[in-house]
């Protein structure tokens, strides 16, 4: 419940997660600077004309992501990036480095949920397997008459099932292990994790 309004964001990457969190943000009535480091190709370039009619500031090109964008008018309070930025990375480092809070899609699709009355998530992660079993839930629960869809990494944006003007019963989420790393206080109702294999090891560090 807490007022979005005015809210400094950056929001590192225009794919399928970050435009929704940009388009969020928006609706919400944040300040939002996108940035991502390509410069051309038809579904940046219509996303990001989205945006700027939205109002939000976008900036293209590899040297914008090379350190935190500056505000005009004061310090960045929040960046919310796509998963597939590694924490390494110089405009995340630069956030980190001034103890600005760092969140991906689904931590902020989780923290604009309404307080009361908000579809329970149920997830699913796991190296193998994740789209399969999300699908067959989300089956299972249509069977037993709920209102429901799979989102998150399997295709549909987390933050447009959360913010659907029609309710769902029940949310059944697939979580990458890039997801999982920039969460900090999601709550499902139920989780599980499939397995466990050496994956995207160059992203992560090490195994462990």
């Amino acid at each position: 419940e807490a007022d979005w309004a005015g809210l400094r964001v950056v929001v590192a990457g225009l794919g399928i997660s970050g435009f929704a969190a940009a388009d969020a943000l928006l609706e919400r009535g944040a300040r939002v600077i996108v940035v991502d480091e390509a410069t051309s190709g038809r579904v940046l370039e219509d996303r990001a004309q989205i945006l700027r009619v939205l109002d939000a500031d976008v900036r293209l090109g590899p040297e914008h992501v090379t350190g935190l964008p500056a505000w005009p008018d004061g310090a960045t309070e929040l960046v919310v990036t796509s998963p597939g930025w590694r924490a390494d990375q110089p405009l995340l480092a630069a956030a980190a480095a001034a103890d600005i809070p760092i969140w991906g899609e689904v931590e902020l699709a989780w923290r604009m949920r309404p307080r009361e009355g908000a579809a329970p998530w149920v997830t699913i992660t796991g190296t193998n397997g994740k789209t399969t079993t999300v699908s067959m839930l989300a089956s299972i629960l249509a069977a037993d008459g709920r209102r429901t869809i799979a989102a998150g990494n399997v295709g549909t944006p987390i933050l447009e099932a959360v913010m659907d003007p029609e309710p769902y019963d029940v949310i059944a989420v697939e979580l990458s292990s890039f997801q999982l790393h920039w969460q900090r206080s999601v709550r499902p109702l139920a989780a599980a994790c499939l397995n466990v294999a050496p994956d995207h090891v160059d992203w992560h560090g090490s195994v462990a």
